[in-house]
């Protein structure tokens, strides 16, 4: 991937222990967030995801034209100290930016891998107030063949995108630690992803994925996201 690339930064965010009861504020400051970036060159989309069965957990998924205007917004110490902070404060963070290797809508074939579009969106509708998120995150094992774990991969998506309710996916690919992947997966809604999720199928894809990787996963509400106008409810 080039450096014009559209990047995807993923911040993962747990409350602390004596900030549990405070997901509300932690919405408060994204609203914060998202009102600055939407200012910023270069922003394509940004969405707040909450953890559905984990609400103290929350995601905010930013997608940048590229990975310098991604450079630009975080290299800003006063964007920092006035928006950034404040997740800081109240929660503790991992994080995950890079370009996105793989990705497709319900509609298109798996083929080779390719990135239908910058933001995910691609010729998909916007996803509603009740689409769900399926966040996975992977982490090379050492030793790990990279191309091994890319092509198991992808063989799981082409069972995952027969299924109803499934409406795309992105593959992010951390440019910072080369074996790390982050998978954003839209679900029409948490109804439609969990038969999946219990599947025989998705088992023996997760333990094949297993060998190459270390994996975990979450499922999220898109609370807010400014590809539309309504607010999610939890």
């Amino acid at each position: 991937m080039s450096e014009n690339s559209p990047v995807v930064a993923v911040a993962h965010f747990v409350l602390k222990e004596k900030h549990k009861a405070k997901g509300a504020e932690f919405e408060k400051a994204y609203l914060k967030y998202k009102e600055a970036v939407a200012a910023k060159d270069g922003l394509l989309r940004t969405a707040l995801l909450r953890g559905i069965k984990e609400p103290d957990n929350f995601v905010i998924l930013t997608w940048w034209r590229d990975a310098d205007a991604h450079r630009t917004v975080v290299g800003d110490w006063q964007f920092f100290t006035a928006v950034s902070s404040r997740f800081v404060y109240l929660a503790a963070i991992t994080s995950v930016h890079g370009p996105v290797l793989a990705g497709q809508n319900a509609a298109d074939g798996l083929g080779e891998l390719a990135v239908p579009s910058a933001d995910g969106l691609g010729e998909l509708a916007v996803p509603s107030a009740d689409a769900a998120v399926a966040l996975t995150t992977f982490t090379l094992r050492e030793g790990a063949d990279q191309q091994a774990f890319e092509g198991s991969f992808l063989g799981h998506l082409s069972f995952v995108k027969g299924h109803e309710g499934f409406l795309g996916h992105q593959l992010v690919h951390s440019n910072r630690e080369t074996g790390a992947y982050v998978n954003i997966g839209w679900w029409s809604g948490p109804q439609a992803y969990l038969p999946v999720l219990q599947s025989p199928e998705m088992a023996a894809d997760a333990k094949t994925m297993a060998v190459h990787a270390e994996v975990k996963g979450g499922l999220y509400k898109a609370v807010v996201d400014s590809a539309r106008t309504e607010v999610a409810t939890v």
